[in-house]
């Protein structure tokens, strides 16, 4: 097991994991039926849910039949997923680092809302290929690039916030992009998720009615190529 790096953004997520449940957290309530989709778990797939958190998706992926393994470095949220899923197997590791599994070890990754606070996503897009199946997939949840806070008010006061607790790079899609070149996946779908009802709640009547229909999600499914080449003629 590779030695973990301490941080900020450590200890912030184990000092959140006790009420992190019960937070209204607008970014998963928009997301979330959009990355399951893009996952589309399975009986036939083993799923690494990398940074799972309290294990959300761990639970949402096992629901519909799929093996599943989380990993987060927060012993904290970590804690909680095994209290909720003990037939779940859990891991402590830094996406920083490589991942303690071997090549190929699962038919798909997912990866939500956990590469801001990565200073360079390229690393983790390169493992998240090393440990998928040729033919596998990769889902990454973010904020979305071009996503302008202003104008946006919540409904209420977090008693949490993470921008201030924690370290987050705000990168571009070109950052995205080149990494997922570099680990030789390919975009197989791309989706934009606006601010929209199911959010409403989350914010202020008058902000929702500035900022709906704004992107605030990006949500990319990539592809590993499965090494088959079609021969030449070949339709």
């Amino acid at each position: 097991m590779h030695k973990m790096v301490a941080d900020r953004t450590q200890s912030a997520y184990d000092r959140w994991s006790g009420i992190y449940d019960h937070d209204p957290n607008p970014q998963t309530a928009l997301e979330q039926a959009t990355v399951v989709e893009l996952v589309s778990p399975s009986r036939e797939d083993r799923i690494l849910d990398a940074a799972c958190g309290t294990g959300r998706y761990c639970g949402l992926f096992r629901e519909r039949g799929a093996e599943v393994v989380g990993l987060d470095f927060s012993e904290g949220m970590l804690g909680i997923a095994r209290n909720r899923f003990p037939d779940i197997q859990f891991h402590q590791a830094d996406l920083r680092l490589p991942l303690p599994f071997p090549d190929g070890a699962f038919s798909k990754v997912n990866c939500a809302q956990a590469l801001k606070h990565l200073s360079d996503v390229r690393p983790a897009l390169r493992e998240f290929a090393r440990v998928v199946i040729p033919g596998g997939t990769v889902t990454f949840s973010v904020t979305h690039p071009d996503m302008t806070w202003q104008d946006y008010e919540l409904s209420f006061s977090p008693s949490f916030i993470l921008s201030a607790e924690s370290d987050i790079h705000p990168h571009r899609f070109c950052d995205y992009f080149e990494a997922v070149t570099m680990a030789g996946l390919s975009l197989a779908e791309f989706r934009q998720v606006p601010v929209d009802e199911r959010i409403k709640n989350h914010l202020t009547v008058e902000s929702f009615e500035k900022v709906k229909g704004r992107y605030q999600i990006a949500v990319f499914h990539l592809a590993k190529p499965d090494g088959k080449q079609q021969r030449p003629g070949a339709s």
